[in-house]
């Protein structure tokens, strides 16, 4: 029997093809019908019976050849961000303000490559591969775990790729424990009277005040990540509207990431403490809103050993590399293994001369790692 990085090789023109459709073609959000219904079709071109869902992801299952009663649940995000594309590709978006800038077209070509081998060669486990949307702030996970498909009585195992725009083409990132931070997203509002411009000694500016607000966060957070990492970073400024008014109000946004629930709550009591204070020194009013975002993505050390122990029998052995220390990206992949054990890996994908890490509207990455995805999730679908 061919190893399942052959098998994955042999379909890398075939995913590449899907790929650069689904790069052209970028939705955002969970509202992906054009993408929902482009996966739909591949899928039940190959023979599968499709679980699809607006808003909600597709599912399959993959009857196994051999099942010991654990499933394997393979999972590869769909949704592109509202970025506008400058990469340079020859492939480019086609759809004004959107990009898959961080990967997820890869992601879903990489399980497509999957689903084609799964009707040629069965997987060891029973195996279903989800496509979801909605992962970069909608929480598309919660409304695919509803799936008829995924209502599974007995035990599974979660698994998922994530590319890394920045790490070696091909390098395979494991890491047990917590892989990816928590993460929330904050909103703070400020008001004040206004007044005119000549006159900045009558009225608190919301714009004086958003910029202390601004060097305040990163201040206490730079502090704060001095014993263990942590984030806050301001990422929306929204004050004024011409030259010769102080605004009344003005809004900031941003994110905050955080590795434990104490250092979350560290951050998001710094945010009022830093609003408070400055608000106070201007006049002004500050309300702060904490807007619940992910749990933190935390791979099961059995599964995660189990798997590179896996990968330690095949042709990629030598690509595997400890993870030390977790990313400060946040995933809603968390929510499926809240519910099963299993692992998130990061597959280096580095394009020639790409110098941006995932989001960016100038990242490149590079499509020959999408066999070795493949085979990752082909691997995990024989169970660990």
């Amino acid at each position: 029997m061919s190893s399942r990085l052959t098998e994955a090789a042999a379909l890398q023109d075939w995913m590449v093809a899907h790929r650069r459709h689904l790069h052209r073609h970028p939705e955002v959000g969970l509202e992906l019908p054009r993408t929902h219904d482009y996966v739909a079709g591949v899928l039940d071109d190959l023979g599968y019976a499709v679980e699809v869902h607006p808003a909600a992801g597709v599912t399959v299952t993959a009857a196994g050849s051999e099942p010991n009663g654990v499933v394997s649940v393979l999972r590869a995000d769909m949704d592109a961000l509202p970025v506008t594309e400058r990469s340079g590709v020859a492939f480019p978006s086609e759809e004004a303000g959107a990009m898959h800038a961080c990967g997820h077209d890869l992601h879903m070509a990489m399980l497509l490559g999957a689903a084609k081998v799964l009707t040629q060669v069965a997987p060891r486990c029973d195996t279903v591969l989800a496509f979801q949307p909605g992962e970069e702030s909608d929480r598309g996970a919660l409304a695919v775990l509803e799936h008829t498909n995924l209502e599974l009585a007995g035990p599974a195992n979660a698994f998922a790729v994530h590319v890394h725009a920045m790490a070696d083409p091909a390098q395979i990132l494991c890491r047990a424990g917590v892989f990816m931070a928590y993460g929330d997203w904050f909103t703070i509002q400020l008001s004040g009277p206004g007044g005119h411009a000549s006159q900045p000694h009558l009225v608190g500016n919301p714009v004086d005040a958003a910029g202390e607000i601004t060097a305040g966060i990163k201040t206490f957070a730079a502090d704060l990540a001095l014993v263990e990492p942590t984030v806050a970073t301001v990422t929306e400024c929204i004050i004024g509207n011409t030259v010769n008014v102080i605004p009344a109000s003005g809004r900031l946004r941003g994110t905050i990431r955080a590795l434990t629930p104490d250092s979350r709550t560290a951050l998001i009591d710094g945010i009022h403490r830093v609003v408070s204070n400055v608000v106070a020194a201007h006049g002004l009013t500050g309300e702060v809103t904490i807007q619940e975002g992910y749990p933190a993505v935390v791979n099961d050390a059995d599964y995660i050993d189990r798997f590179v122990a896996r990968l330690a029998q095949t042709e990629l052995a030598s690509a595997v590399t400890d993870m030390p220390e977790p990313s400060m990206v946040i995933e809603d992949f968390a929510y499926f293994l809240q519910r099963w054990p299993g692992a998130m890996v990061y597959l280096g994908a580095r394009g020639a001369g790409n110098t941006s890490f995932n989001h960016a509207d100038d990242v490149v990455y590079d499509e020959s790692v999408l066999t070795v995805g493949a085979a990752l999730h082909l691997l995990a679908a024989d169970g660990v």
